[in-house]
């Protein structure tokens, strides 16, 4: 009979040291009135209850929840204002490529035509006008007649 004692005292505290997760037990009432604990659903006709077993955390600190809690928020607010900075910084850098381009468009249409100085006499001379391109194709070669 001591053998099953010292046994069973031996067992439990590895029962309990098992596991820290979250472990459920439902607490049947059978049509008779007795109540049993057991792991798996209570079946039909009793009535049942869940009951939540995980074991309470005893190094559970409300004030370090607040600091942690602080923290997240306070890193979040870092986080958004990192991304406001850098939005910031990408629309600036647009805006100043976008000026840059208007620019050198500007720079380009305001160019005067180049100087061009003719051989052997050296005075400017300007390049003759472009020829204005015409609205429509020219037309084609006339058609050749067919007959003999």
């Amino acid at each position: 009979m001591r053998a099953p004692a010292a046994l069973l005292a031996g067992f439990l505290p590895l029962c309990a040291a098992v596991s820290a997760e979250a472990q459920e037990v439902f607490r049947c009432t059978g049509p008779d009135g007795r109540v049993t604990y057991q792991h798996a659903p209570c079946p039909k006709g009793a009535g049942e209850q869940r009951i939540d077993a995980t074991p309470a955390n005893p190094d559970y600190d409300p004030g370090q929840r607040q600091r942690i809690l602080e923290q997240g928020e306070e890193a979040g607010r870092k986080l958004e204002a990192r991304e406001a900075e850098e939005a910031k910084r990408r629309r600036e850098a647009r805006e100043r490529e976008e000026r840059l381009e208007r620019e050198a468009q500007e720079r380009e249409a305001a160019r005067e035509p180049a100087v061009i100085y003719g051989w052997p006499v050296y005075r400017p001379v300007k390049p003759p006008p472009r020829p204005p391109r015409p609205a429509t194709p020219p037309p084609g070669p006339a058609p050749r007649p067919t007959g003999r």
